[in-house]
């Protein structure tokens, strides 16, 4: 493993309110350019908490954020977090917009700038990496979960994200399409995070698996 540290978490503590126990008591994490990492945990105990923490979508009590070693410290920095890493909420009705699906895996490049041409071609190349290519013309509000959530996924990847932060991507997918998910995020080189109750999925997608134990990141066997 190299010694970059891409994405840097130290000192993380949070809770959700004064009387509540800790979900992180000086936690720390270490994202480096080659790493795939799984997050196995029970319900309750915080994964969601610490992608959207990392994101800037929730604030802690304390944490140290750096990216290529520079701190994160205000909206700015975290800006340039989701950049780098797309992150993929775990409900796809928080990130699907527009009613044709082109439109909404359209809308990430062309918030970046790219042009309305190569917007598509991402779009286009996103959807057919995820088996949905199909599905470009549906209505987005009428797909079932399962196709919901691989249209937010192909949404994130038609950005071209350096890395990826993953919220439960499994949930709602069957058989055929959790392999083909599989397939793809084995495909792909950059680092991510990714948070699954799926034990299995995780070992096939990640190079290491942490967990969360004591308000502590800590690696599992």
């Amino acid at each position: 493993m190299s010694g970059i540290h891409l994405l840097q978490v130290r000192n993380l503590s949070f809770r959700y309110g004064s009387g509540s126990s800790p979900l992180f008591d000086g936690a720390s994490l270490d994202i480096h350019p080659e790493d795939q990492i799984g997050l196995w945990a029970d319900n309750g105990t915080g994964k969601t908490t610490l992608l959207r923490i990392i994101t800037g979508l929730v604030t802690p009590q304390r944490m140290d954020l750096t990216l290529d070693g520079e701190p994160v410290l205000d909206e700015e920095g975290f800006r340039r977090v989701r950049r780098r890493f797309g992150f993929v909420l775990q409900n796809p009705d928080d990130q699907l917009f527009f009613p044709e699906v082109i439109a909404d895996v359209m809308f990430g490049p062309l918030n970046i700038g790219m042009t309305e041409e190569e917007a598509r071609k991402s779009a286009e190349e996103a959807l057919a990496a995820m088996g949905i290519a199909h599905l470009a013309g549906s209505e987005s509000f009428h797909l079932s979960g399962g196709q919901k959530r691989l249209v937010t996924i192909a949404s994130i990847l038609s950005m071209k994200p350096e890395g990826l932060l993953l919220d439960e991507p499994t949930t709602g997918l069957d058989a055929r399409a959790r392999a083909n998910l599989t397939g793809v995020l084995r495909s792909l080189p950059g680092p991510r995070l990714v948070v699954s109750h799926n034990r299995d999925f995780l070992s096939a997608v990640s190079n290491r698996i942490l967990g969360i134990r004591d308000g502590r990141l800590v690696p599992l066997a």
